[in-house]
């Protein structure tokens, strides 16, 4: 039985004060964004919540590409590329008021950035489809780096991506360790061999799109045309989305609540290799060095530009 004692806060800010607090849950580093408890609390919201037999679930690290691949996998479901007129941080299970993702009709397309243990119980009872996409470290590191400066709810950073790329390889961001979510994720598949699931790469889903929407609809059973798959990757271009998300979408937040002022919001680039421009010499060998030690035991092969 988990204790009931009140976790102890890590404080892991970086010598100028910036950075993150975190508590353990689990054996996971949970960033301090609210209340530990209130964090504790959702998270057994998530795991108690009901599934059902045709949910897809797709799962990845923050900024790896979730947004995109909800957008497409809606498209395939829906049968044409008109985008759903909810954002998907109603079907997101972490967000506030993750009871949302109740009230969705089904077929539903769930998503989230938890660890497996975390997410609702009956995921390998029901045999839930899941899509799991990853992305090079470097492209996630500055793209995550702009997220939470851009945002209000990351309060504690507003500082270079220097400082920002220390935190990022120590593993001390929110979200946690980039390689340790990659592992864990790599165990799940292990353990439960009946789970149904598809990993993909954001970069080759930039590179071909068409091949890999026919790849996730060929695995959700859902029979599509060339025609279809073209139309939804048109669609489902960055400048499009990027359109798409501030003139079509009801958002589960006001914008104003979310963003600082001047932000792109949830869009800014969508490029493979953009890390070129933000990654010194010196930092680039540091990232390499780190990749070399922990990444390179997933046995995953990236593509960095």
């Amino acid at each position: 039985m988990e204790s009931q004692q009140t976790p102890e806060i890590l404080d892991y800010r970086n010598e100028n004060g910036h950075g993150w607090s975190f508590y353990k849950h689990d054996g996971i580093l949970r960033a301090v964004l609210t209340n530990p408890e209130d964090d504790k609390e959702m998270i057994r919201k998530v795991q108690k919540l009901e599934l059902r037999d045709d949910d897809v679930m797709i799962a990845a690290y923050p900024k790896c590409g979730t947004h995109w691949l909800w957008e497409i996998v809606n498209m395939i479901r829906a049968g044409n590329s008109e985008y759903n007129k909810k954002a998907k941080g109603f079907a997101m299970l972490e967000l506030p008021k993750s009871e949302r993702a109740d009230k969705l009709p089904s077929p539903r397309v769930l998503n989230s950035h938890l660890y497996f243990r975390h997410l609702p119980e009956e995921m390998a009872e029901k045999r839930i489809k899941t899509i799991f996409i990853m992305r090079n470290p470097k492209d996630v590191s500055v793209s995550l780096y702009n997220h939470v400066k851009g945002s209000k709810k990351f309060t504690t950073f507003d500082r270079t991506y220097s400082e920002f790329l220390d935190l990022f390889l120590e593993g001390k961001v929110p979200g946690g360790g980039y390689v340790d979510y990659l592992k864990d994720w790599q165990q799940v598949k292990q353990d439960n061999p009946d789970l149904p699931f598809l990993t993909l790469f954001y970069e080759n889903l930039k590179e071909d799109p068409v091949k890999n929407i026919k790849a996730v609809a060929d695995f959700i059973g859902q029979s599509v045309t060339d025609e279809l798959c073209q139309e939804i990757a048109e669609a489902c271009s960055f400048k499009k989305m990027k359109v798409a998300d501030a003139e079509v979408k009801e958002d589960y937040a006001e914008r104003s609540e979310t963003w600082k002022e001047g932000h792109t919001g949830m869009f800014r680039k969508g490029e493979v290799g953009d890390w070129k421009n933000w990654i010194t010499v010196a930092q680039n060998e540091r990232f390499d060095d780190v990749i070399d030690r922990t990444f390179k035991a997933t046995g995953i092969a990236f593509t960095y530009e």
